[in-house]
């Protein structure tokens, strides 16, 4: 994120496509978006990113992650092309 230089930035180490959480989980989707916008106001520094402190909850690898992917395009009938 910070090689792409932007004016302010929220990170989130969440796994791609993860950006707010899990699908459904309302109250942290909520919460991550209340505060990467309260960091847009705040931030005074041009290129500062903040981490946010949320925490994924469960490990994470990326065989894992495709799985998933090819998961749910199977359940929608959607070609893979991994």
């Amino acid at each position: 994120m910070k090689q792409v230089k932007p004016p302010r930035a929220a990170f989130l180490n969440f796994p791609l496509g993860h950006q707010c959480g899990n699908p459904g989980d309302i109250d942290l989707q909520t919460n991550i978006l209340k505060d990467s916008l309260n960091i847009l106001t705040t931030a005074s520094i041009p290129g500062e990113v903040k981490d946010l402190t949320y925490e994924w909850g469960r490990s994470f690898d990326w065989s894992d992650y495709m799985k998933g992917i090819e998961e749910m395009l199977n359940e929608e009938n959607a070609p893979i092309q991994l």
